[in-house]
C-alpha cells in the first residue's frame, strides 16, 4: 500500500517538475529575427526606448518620431554632399515603395544642410518618404550619427531593434526579408 502511494507521489512530482520547466506547457515561439541578413547591421542588446524628436519637415510641417508609433520605423540620417547616402537612397525609395501599405515607414533625417540643397537632392532621387531637417545635427548627434549614412530599425513601441553605421544594401533580398520578419513580428 506505501509503495503504490510512493509511486503515485513520485510521479506526481516528476509531472510537477515537468510543468514547472515549461516543457509541458505550450509557450508562444520566440521569434529570432536576423538581423544578418544585412551585413553590418547591429542588432541593439537592450532594445531601449529611443529618443523622441520634432523636425520640420521640407513643406515646414512638424514631424516627430512619436507620431510613427505602431509602425516599424526606418531612421536614416543623410546629407546631400554624402556620396553613400546618394548611392544608398534609391534603394532606400524601393524598399519604402514595397512595404509603405504595412506599418512600414522611412524616416530620413537630413543632417546639417541648407533647406534647398536637401530639397534638390530629394527631387533629383525623386524619394516619397517622410524627410526631416536637422540643420544643426542636433537630431543626429543624440543618435550618435557622427558618420553618415547612419540607420536605425526602430520597433513599434518606440524600441531601439538595430543599426548600422555606413550604407547598405536596402533593397537586397536580405534587406527586404528582414523588414518582412519584422512586420510579421509586429502582428503577433
Amino acid at each position: 500500500m506505501i509503495s503504490q502511494r510512493f509511486i503515485g507521489l513520485f510521479f506526481l512530482l516528476l509531472f510537477a517538475l515537468w510543468l514547472w520547466s515549461g516543457m509541458g506547457l505550450a509557450q508562444p515561439a520566440r521569434s529570432q529575427i536576423n538581423y544578418k541578413l544585412v551585413p553590418n547591421l547591429e542588432p541593439m542588446k537592450d532594445q531601449s526606448p529611443t529618443p523622441d524628436f520634432t523636425l520640420s519637415d521640407l513643406a515646414g510641417k512638424r514631424l516627430s518620431l512619436k507620431g510613427f508609433r505602431g509602425k516599424i520605423v526606418f531612421l536614416n540620417f543623410w546629407a546631400s554632399w554624402c556620396v553613400p547616402c546618394r548611392e544608398e537612397m534609391p534603394a532606400m525609395e524601393r524598399l519604402y515603395q514595397e512595404f509603405k501599405n504595412r506599418d512600414f515607414v522611412i524616416l530620413a533625417v537630413n543632417v546639417k544642410d541648407k533647406r534647398n540643397d536637401a530639397l534638390a537632392f530629394i527631387k533629383e532621387l525623386k524619394l516619397t518618404y517622410p524627410v526631416g531637417l536637422d540643420p544643426e545635427g542636433k537630431v543626429g548627434l543624440l543618435y550618435g550619427a557622427w558618420g553618415l549614412p547612419t540607420t536605425y530599425l526602430i520597433g513599434p513601441k518606440g524600441e531601439g531593434l538595430a543599426r548600422v553605421w555606413g550604407p547598405a544594401e536596402w533593397y537586397s533580398p536580405g534587406a527586404r526579408e528582414l523588414i518582412k520578419a519584422l512586420l510579421d513580428e509586429k502582428k503577433k
